[in-house]
């Protein structure tokens, strides 16, 4: 049964103490091996998602080579806060959508599961806990930009939704409407958090889940948990961002 290992990871760009957080983040990522990454919060003047790429691929020797497509936020984010999907499959698809609020951005692509193909979706909304109705509005013009394909591929939209689980936002009530949440799927209940560990020491925001893997009706939800959660050995107040990223195996 062809199966893919799909993940998300917000990357907290440079903050949090990067220099020691990047080393975790590679070990975890060799680890994991997932096949598609979509990662928020990419600094572009560091060119992050290139040197994620360059390290992984040292590793995995006579392996597949990971690539990577970014999305750049439009106007004064650019430089920071691009999202970029890191894949060892093949691209066969690449766009990028302009939510048109608040510089955010999706990249839509096609891979393959098999002989099959599939859309994934990277994504990152609107940030402060207030703005709900504007994460609604930005998700409203993403299913109605994936609408416009009339195959009725398999789909996988995952990202930092920053819409809380618990109690559920109107945008997560949205996405359940149509999705499911692998996490949800393989355990029952969404993790208690996603956000924040301690490299995060300046936004007092509540604690919660805010990321998401959401599969359409097609997939099989073999497993689904936590990834990129473990702090460094030497000190348990580092992680690899101050997001936990996510992990889904997906089976068609």
């Amino acid at each position: 049964m062809p199966a893919v290992t799909i993940a998300t990871l917000n990357l907290f760009n440079r903050m949090g103490q990067w220099g020691l957080r990047a080393p975790l983040l590679i070990d975890q990522l060799e680890e994991l091996a997932p096949d598609v990454l979509g990662l928020q919060e990419v600094d572009l003047t560091l060119d992050q998602g290139m040197w994620v790429s360059r390290q992984i691929n040292k590793r995995r020797a006579e392996r597949p080579h990971y690539r990577i497509k970014h999305a750049t936020n439009p106007d004064t984010r650019a430089s920071y806060h691009a999202i970029a999907t890191l894949s060892c499959i093949p691209f066969e698809e690449h766009e990028v959508l302009d939510l048109m609020s608040f510089e955010r951005v999706a990249q839509r692509m096609v891979f393959r599961c098999g002989d099959r193909p599939f859309v994934f979706v990277n994504t990152h909304l609107h940030h402060p806990p207030e703005a709900q109705q504007e994460r609604v509005e930005q998700l409203e013009r993403l299913m109605a930009w994936l609408g416009r394909d009339t195959r009725g591929l398999p789909t996988v939209i995952a990202g930092d939704f920053n819409a809380y689980a618990e109690p559920p936002e109107p945008a997560v009530r949205l996405m359940k409407s149509r999705f499911r949440s692998a996490v949800e799927t393989a355990q029952g209940r969404e993790p208690e958090k996603t956000w924040t560990t301690p490299v995060n020491t300046y936004d007092d925001s509540p604690h919660g889940t805010l990321d998401y893997i959401f599969v359409s009706g097609q997939w099989q939800v073999l497993a689904a948990g936590l990834a990129f959660d473990r702090p460094s050995p030497l000190d348990p107040n580092v992680y690899p961002s101050d997001h936990l990223g996510l992990y889904a195996r997906l089976a068609l």
